[in-house]
Protein backbone atom coordinates (compact mmCIF):
# COMPACT_ATOMS: atom_id res chain seq x y z
CA UNK A 1 0.00 0.00 0.00
CA UNK A 2 1.38 3.45 -0.89
CA UNK A 3 2.06 5.84 1.96
CA UNK A 4 1.34 9.52 2.46
CA UNK A 5 3.24 11.86 4.74
CA UNK A 6 2.37 11.31 8.39
CA UNK A 7 -0.43 13.64 9.46
CA UNK A 8 -0.76 15.89 12.48
CA UNK A 9 -3.88 16.76 14.49
CA UNK A 10 -5.86 19.63 13.05
CA UNK A 11 -7.51 22.26 15.18
CA UNK A 12 -11.27 21.79 14.95
CA UNK A 13 -13.51 24.81 14.51
CA UNK A 14 -16.69 24.84 16.58
CA UNK A 15 -19.45 24.69 13.99
CA UNK A 16 -22.39 27.11 14.27
CA UNK A 17 -25.96 25.92 14.57
CA UNK A 18 -27.28 28.84 12.52
CA UNK A 19 -26.57 29.43 8.84
CA UNK A 20 -27.81 32.09 6.43
CA UNK A 21 -27.58 32.44 2.68
CA UNK A 22 -29.27 33.50 -0.54
CA UNK A 23 -30.13 31.36 -3.55
CA UNK A 24 -32.11 32.17 -6.71
CA UNK A 25 -34.13 34.99 -5.20
CA UNK A 26 -34.74 33.41 -1.80
CA UNK A 27 -33.02 34.46 1.44
CA UNK A 28 -32.51 31.51 3.80
CA UNK A 29 -32.03 31.05 7.54
CA UNK A 30 -31.37 27.47 8.69
CA UNK A 31 -31.13 26.52 12.37
CA UNK A 32 -30.37 23.18 14.00
CA UNK A 33 -30.75 22.29 17.65
CA UNK A 34 -27.14 21.05 17.54
CA UNK A 35 -24.48 20.45 14.90
CA UNK A 36 -22.96 17.36 16.57
CA UNK A 37 -25.56 14.70 15.79
CA UNK A 38 -26.18 11.46 17.68
CA UNK A 39 -26.88 8.28 15.67
CA UNK A 40 -30.43 6.99 16.03
CA UNK A 41 -31.74 10.29 17.41
CA UNK A 42 -33.83 13.11 15.95
CA UNK A 43 -32.39 16.60 15.60
CA UNK A 44 -34.85 19.50 15.61
CA UNK A 45 -34.50 22.40 13.21
CA UNK A 46 -36.13 25.50 11.85
CA UNK A 47 -36.18 27.10 8.40
CA UNK A 48 -37.05 30.70 7.60
CA UNK A 49 -37.21 32.06 4.05
CA UNK A 50 -38.11 35.35 2.41
CA UNK A 51 -38.57 35.86 -1.31
CA UNK A 52 -37.49 38.89 -3.32
CA UNK A 53 -40.16 38.12 -5.91
CA UNK A 54 -43.06 35.75 -6.44
CA UNK A 55 -41.80 32.20 -5.96
CA UNK A 56 -43.47 28.82 -6.30
CA UNK A 57 -41.99 25.45 -5.38
CA UNK A 58 -43.29 21.91 -5.61
CA UNK A 59 -41.84 20.87 -2.27
CA UNK A 60 -39.59 21.95 0.61
CA UNK A 61 -37.26 19.11 1.61
CA UNK A 62 -34.46 18.85 4.17
CA UNK A 63 -31.80 16.19 3.59
CA UNK A 64 -28.98 14.84 5.75
CA UNK A 65 -26.26 13.51 3.42
CA UNK A 66 -23.00 11.59 3.97
CA UNK A 67 -20.13 11.60 1.46
CA UNK A 68 -17.10 9.33 1.69
CA UNK A 69 -13.74 10.35 0.20
CA UNK A 70 -10.52 8.40 -0.28
CA UNK A 71 -7.19 8.85 -2.06
CA UNK A 72 -5.21 6.47 -4.24
CA UNK A 73 -2.21 6.74 -6.52
CA UNK A 74 -2.63 6.35 -10.29
CA UNK A 75 0.36 5.53 -12.50
CA UNK A 76 0.27 6.18 -16.25
CA UNK A 77 2.68 5.46 -19.10
CA UNK A 78 3.04 7.80 -22.07
CA UNK A 79 3.72 6.85 -25.69
CA UNK A 80 7.48 6.91 -25.08
CA UNK A 81 7.30 4.50 -22.15
CA UNK A 82 7.81 7.10 -19.43
CA UNK A 83 5.75 6.58 -16.30
CA UNK A 84 4.31 9.16 -13.96
CA UNK A 85 2.01 8.95 -10.99
CA UNK A 86 -0.38 11.28 -9.24
CA UNK A 87 -2.83 11.14 -6.35
CA UNK A 88 -6.54 11.00 -7.13
CA UNK A 89 -9.27 11.82 -4.61
CA UNK A 90 -12.48 9.87 -5.14
CA UNK A 91 -15.87 10.74 -3.65
CA UNK A 92 -18.98 8.64 -3.19
CA UNK A 93 -22.39 9.48 -1.71
CA UNK A 94 -22.90 6.97 1.11
CA UNK A 95 -26.47 7.76 2.06
CA UNK A 96 -29.07 10.51 2.36
CA UNK A 97 -32.03 10.97 4.70
CA UNK A 98 -34.60 13.32 3.09
CA UNK A 99 -37.56 14.73 5.03
CA UNK A 100 -40.42 16.48 3.24
CA UNK A 101 -41.32 19.58 5.25
CA UNK A 102 -44.03 21.14 3.06
CA UNK A 103 -45.54 20.84 -0.41
CA UNK A 104 -47.01 23.40 -2.79
CA UNK A 105 -45.05 26.36 -1.41
CA UNK A 106 -46.20 29.77 -2.74
CA UNK A 107 -44.34 32.93 -1.75
CA UNK A 108 -45.37 36.46 -2.70
CA UNK A 109 -42.73 39.16 -3.22
CA UNK A 110 -41.28 40.11 0.17
CA UNK A 111 -43.18 37.37 2.00
CA UNK A 112 -41.55 35.56 4.92
CA UNK A 113 -42.36 31.97 5.91
CA UNK A 114 -40.98 29.62 8.54
CA UNK A 115 -41.22 25.89 9.28
CA UNK A 116 -39.96 23.53 11.97
CA UNK A 117 -38.79 20.00 11.27
CA UNK A 118 -37.15 16.93 12.81
CA UNK A 119 -34.37 15.14 10.98
CA UNK A 120 -33.54 11.47 11.74
CA UNK A 121 -29.87 10.53 12.11
CA UNK A 122 -29.05 7.00 10.83
CA UNK A 123 -28.53 4.61 13.79
CA UNK A 124 -25.17 3.32 12.50
CA UNK A 125 -23.84 6.60 11.12
CA UNK A 126 -21.21 6.31 9.77
CA UNK A 127 -19.50 8.82 12.01
CA UNK A 128 -17.65 11.84 10.68
CA UNK A 129 -13.98 11.03 9.99
CA UNK A 130 -11.70 14.04 9.49
CA UNK A 131 -8.59 12.92 7.61
CA UNK A 132 -7.08 13.48 4.19
CA UNK A 133 -6.54 10.01 2.73
CA UNK A 134 -9.99 8.72 3.78
CA UNK A 135 -12.96 10.22 5.56
CA UNK A 136 -16.66 10.95 5.85
CA UNK A 137 -18.28 14.38 5.61
CA UNK A 138 -21.90 15.16 6.49
CA UNK A 139 -24.03 18.00 5.15
CA UNK A 140 -27.57 19.15 5.85
CA UNK A 141 -29.39 20.73 2.90
CA UNK A 142 -32.72 22.55 2.77
CA UNK A 143 -34.14 22.94 -0.73
CA UNK A 144 -37.19 24.40 -2.48
CA UNK A 145 -37.63 22.23 -5.57
CA UNK A 146 -39.03 23.80 -8.74
CA UNK A 147 -39.52 21.47 -11.72
CA UNK A 148 -38.26 23.09 -14.91
CA UNK A 149 -36.55 25.93 -13.04
CA UNK A 150 -33.61 26.52 -10.71
CA UNK A 151 -34.03 25.09 -7.22
CA UNK A 152 -33.26 27.35 -4.27
CA UNK A 153 -31.26 25.83 -1.43
CA UNK A 154 -28.90 26.24 1.50
CA UNK A 155 -26.46 23.65 2.86
CA UNK A 156 -24.22 23.47 5.91
CA UNK A 157 -21.64 21.07 7.41
CA UNK A 158 -22.54 18.98 10.47
CA UNK A 159 -20.89 16.11 12.31
CA UNK A 160 -22.26 12.68 13.14
CA UNK A 161 -20.73 11.28 16.30
CA UNK A 162 -19.39 7.83 17.17
CA UNK A 163 -20.91 6.87 20.55
CA UNK A 164 -19.14 4.68 23.09
CA UNK A 165 -22.19 2.38 23.10
CA UNK A 166 -21.87 1.72 19.37
CA UNK A 167 -18.26 0.57 19.78
CA UNK A 168 -19.12 -1.62 22.76
CA UNK A 169 -22.05 -3.22 20.92
CA UNK A 170 -19.76 -4.81 18.33
CA UNK A 171 -21.37 -2.91 15.46
CA UNK A 172 -17.96 -1.42 14.55
CA UNK A 173 -14.89 -3.68 13.99
CA UNK A 174 -12.11 -2.92 16.49
CA UNK A 175 -8.73 -4.41 17.40
CA UNK A 176 -8.71 -7.71 19.31
CA UNK A 177 -8.06 -6.19 22.75
CA UNK A 178 -9.20 -2.61 22.03
CA UNK A 179 -12.17 -2.79 24.43
CA UNK A 180 -10.27 -4.48 27.28
CA UNK A 181 -9.23 -2.28 30.19
CA UNK A 182 -5.85 -4.01 30.32
CA UNK A 183 -3.78 -5.67 27.59
CA UNK A 184 -0.39 -7.38 27.59
CA UNK A 185 2.45 -5.62 25.76
CA UNK A 186 5.93 -6.76 24.72
CA UNK A 187 8.95 -5.43 22.83
CA UNK A 188 12.69 -6.14 22.78
CA UNK A 189 12.59 -8.33 25.89
CA UNK A 190 10.48 -5.86 27.88
CA UNK A 191 7.02 -7.07 28.90
CA UNK A 192 4.11 -5.73 30.88
CA UNK A 193 0.46 -4.80 30.92
CA UNK A 194 -1.04 -1.50 29.80
CA UNK A 195 -4.30 -0.37 31.40
CA UNK A 196 -6.42 2.49 30.02
CA UNK A 197 -9.24 4.48 31.60
CA UNK A 198 -11.72 5.06 30.08
CA UNK A 199 -12.19 2.35 27.48
CA UNK A 200 -12.80 3.25 24.73
CA UNK A 201 -11.01 6.59 24.58
CA UNK A 202 -12.96 9.64 23.42
CA UNK A 203 -11.77 12.61 21.37
CA UNK A 204 -11.37 15.79 23.39
CA UNK A 205 -11.65 13.85 26.68
CA UNK A 206 -9.06 13.08 29.39
CA UNK A 207 -7.66 9.62 30.01
CA UNK A 208 -5.06 7.83 32.10
CA UNK A 209 -2.69 5.01 31.16
CA UNK A 210 -0.96 2.73 33.66
CA UNK A 211 1.95 0.56 32.54
CA UNK A 212 3.25 -2.25 34.72
CA UNK A 213 6.67 -2.85 33.16
CA UNK A 214 9.14 -5.70 33.44
CA UNK A 215 12.13 -4.23 31.54
CA UNK A 216 13.98 -7.52 31.11
CA UNK A 217 17.21 -6.09 32.49
CA UNK A 218 18.73 -2.72 33.14
CA UNK A 219 18.13 -0.01 30.49
CA UNK A 220 19.51 3.47 29.97
CA UNK A 221 16.88 5.73 28.35
CA UNK A 222 16.46 9.26 27.07
CA UNK A 223 12.81 9.33 28.19
CA UNK A 224 9.58 7.34 28.17
CA UNK A 225 7.03 8.58 25.65
CA UNK A 226 3.38 7.78 25.24
CA UNK A 227 1.49 8.24 21.97
CA UNK A 228 -1.99 7.54 20.66
CA UNK A 229 -1.63 6.90 16.95
CA UNK A 230 -4.50 6.68 14.50
CA UNK A 231 -3.85 4.97 11.19
CA UNK A 232 -6.23 6.10 8.45
CA UNK A 233 -6.06 4.18 5.20
CA UNK A 234 -7.84 3.94 1.87
CA UNK A 235 -8.58 0.23 1.46
CA UNK A 236 -8.43 0.23 -2.34
CA UNK A 237 -5.74 -0.71 -4.84
CA UNK A 238 -2.80 1.70 -4.43
CA UNK A 239 -4.67 3.45 -1.63
CA UNK A 240 -2.80 5.94 0.56
CA UNK A 241 -2.53 5.86 4.33
CA UNK A 242 -1.49 8.32 7.01
CA UNK A 243 -0.72 8.06 10.70
CA UNK A 244 -2.00 10.88 12.90
CA UNK A 245 -0.73 11.37 16.44
CA UNK A 246 -3.87 12.14 18.46
CA UNK A 247 -1.93 12.58 21.72
CA UNK A 248 1.66 12.47 22.93
CA UNK A 249 3.34 12.90 26.29
CA UNK A 250 6.63 12.04 27.96
CA UNK A 251 8.22 11.31 31.32
CA UNK A 252 11.88 12.02 32.25
CA UNK A 253 12.68 8.42 33.12
CA UNK A 254 16.30 7.65 32.22
CA UNK A 255 17.05 4.49 34.23
CA UNK A 256 15.12 1.22 34.25
CA UNK A 257 16.34 -1.54 36.54
CA UNK A 258 13.68 -3.87 37.86
CA UNK A 259 9.91 -3.79 37.66
CA UNK A 260 8.38 -0.34 37.33
CA UNK A 261 4.89 1.20 37.40
CA UNK A 262 4.56 4.09 34.95
CA UNK A 263 1.58 6.47 34.78
CA UNK A 264 0.68 8.68 31.84
CA UNK A 265 -2.31 10.98 31.44
CA UNK A 266 -3.60 13.52 28.98
CA UNK A 267 -6.45 14.67 26.79
CA UNK A 268 -7.03 13.28 23.32
CA UNK A 269 -7.08 15.66 20.33
CA UNK A 270 -10.54 16.98 19.39
CA UNK A 271 -10.07 15.97 15.75
CA UNK A 272 -12.81 13.53 14.71
CA UNK A 273 -10.80 10.31 14.41
CA UNK A 274 -13.24 7.55 15.39
CA UNK A 275 -12.48 3.87 15.04
CA UNK A 276 -14.45 3.09 11.90
CA UNK A 277 -14.76 0.77 8.90
CA UNK A 278 -15.95 2.31 5.60
CA UNK A 279 -16.62 0.92 2.12
CA UNK A 280 -13.30 2.36 0.89
CA UNK A 281 -11.36 3.14 4.06
CA UNK A 282 -10.83 2.58 7.75
CA UNK A 283 -9.37 4.19 10.85
CA UNK A 284 -7.79 2.19 13.68
CA UNK A 285 -5.86 3.30 16.75
CA UNK A 286 -3.01 2.05 18.93
CA UNK A 287 -1.41 3.23 22.16
CA UNK A 288 2.41 3.23 22.15
CA UNK A 289 4.70 3.39 25.15
CA UNK A 290 8.13 4.14 23.67
CA UNK A 291 11.34 3.46 25.54
CA UNK A 292 13.42 6.16 23.83
CA UNK A 293 16.98 4.86 23.61
CA UNK A 294 20.06 6.69 22.34
CA UNK A 295 21.90 5.13 19.38
CA UNK A 296 19.47 2.21 19.13
CA UNK A 297 16.02 1.37 17.89
CA UNK A 298 13.33 2.44 20.36
CA UNK A 299 11.24 -0.45 21.74
CA UNK A 300 7.51 0.21 21.29
CA UNK A 301 5.10 -1.46 23.73
CA UNK A 302 1.85 -1.33 21.75
CA UNK A 303 -1.79 -2.20 22.38
CA UNK A 304 -4.97 -1.69 20.37
CA UNK A 305 -7.41 1.03 21.42
CA UNK A 306 -10.81 2.16 20.19
CA UNK A 307 -11.85 5.80 19.86
CA UNK A 308 -15.33 7.30 20.20
CA UNK A 309 -16.28 10.89 19.44
CA UNK A 310 -18.90 11.38 22.18
CA UNK A 311 -19.54 10.23 25.74
CA UNK A 312 -23.27 11.04 25.53
CA UNK A 313 -24.26 7.47 24.56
Amino acid sequence: MARATAGAPRRIRRMPTLWTGSSHGVVWRLELQRDALLPGRLVAGRIEVSSRGAFEARVLVVTLRATEHWQHRVTTTDSEGRTSSHVVTERHDLLSEPVEVDAGVHLAAGEQRSWTFELPVPPLGPATLEADVAGVDWMVEAKLERPGDFDSSIEAPVRVLQPVALLRSGAVPVGQFALFDSADVEADGATGSLTLDPVPLCVGAPFTAQLTLHPGGSRRLQEVRGEVRVKVEATVANGLDETITAWSGSLPIVELAGDRAISLSGTLSSQALPTIELPHGRASATFHVILATAWAADPHLVRDVAIATTLEL
